[in-house]
């Protein structure tokens, strides 16, 4: 048994003693129990337990006799019932956890910190799904718009999107709703919405407002990011309702 293929079968739920009697096995086809346990190191009083686990779960078969054998399945077959088994299961109970869920209703003026590089990709990927009405995204770096671009850009024909930057000349290759910052929402934009003496944040990636009540803002923190994400807020509400009549004014 090569040592490589040891983490790929505790995956399936082999241990290791299991695992050295599966590959044995495999590189034999077909054997008695003795020859397995001299071949693979098994302890005698496990191979019999093993064995019958593996046949159980469809790895391998018992040709009667004295002495029995064991031998492989095809691997092919096995491997693919697997697959499909595991992805039935992880269909299932997706369903099941998302009957069960219930979205949470957050106190007024309550917030969250993201510090998890994969979490914030999560809840952005989460308000793009959502979102029913409105959006508006005040970005301070291009690189955001061009990184979420594939899923951005089918949203401009569901709902209305707001995208307010400082200077259009630097998105120019960026084919969305693209407004320019003038006045107060301007103001806005060169103001950072996070206190850097609190969350010791250092640059603003954007700032994201949802159907007037959900708000994403994600900053740089050194070489990773943080986000700070909340919801049923008030201020929101009027937040957004003024940018966009600001945008739409001017």
């Amino acid at each position: 048994m090569t040592a490589e293929i040891v983490p790929g079968l505790r995956a399936l739920g082999m241990n290791e003693y299991a695992a050295s009697v599966y590959s044995t096995l495999v590189g034999l086809q077909k054997a008695t129990a003795r020859d397995i346990h001299e071949v693979s190191g098994v302890p005698r009083g496990r191979i019999y337990e093993i064995l019958n686990d593996l046949t159980r779960r469809g790895f391998i078969a018992v040709e009667e006799g004295s002495p029995t054998s064991y031998y492989v399945l095809d691997i092919d077959v096995v491997f693919d019932r697997l697959k499909e088994d595991y992805t039935r299961t992880l269909d299932e109970t997706r369903e099941t956890l998302k009957s069960l869920s219930v979205k949470p209703r957050l106190p007024p003026d309550s917030f969250f910190i993201l510090r998890s590089g994969w979490a914030i990709e999560n809840h952005i990927s989460s308000l793009f799904r959502r979102v029913k009405k409105s959006m508006v995204i005040l970005c301070y770096d291009p690189g955001f718009l061009r990184k979420h671009y594939a899923a951005i850009k089918p949203l401009e024909r569901k709902i209305d999107l707001y995208v307010v930057v400082r200077k259009k000349e630097d998105y120019v290759d960026i084919r969305l709703p693209i407004y320019e910052a003038r006045g107060t929402v301007l103001d806005l934009l060169e103001s950072s919405p996070m206190n850097e003496s609190v969350i010791g944040l250092r640059k603003d990636v954007c700032t994201i407002l949802v159907d007037g009540r959900d708000f994403l803002v994600i900053a740089a923190a050194g070489s990773g990011r943080h986000a700070v994400i909340g919801s049923d807020m008030p201020i929101i509400g009027y937040l957004q309702k003024t940018i966009v009549e600001r945008l739409t004014r001017s």
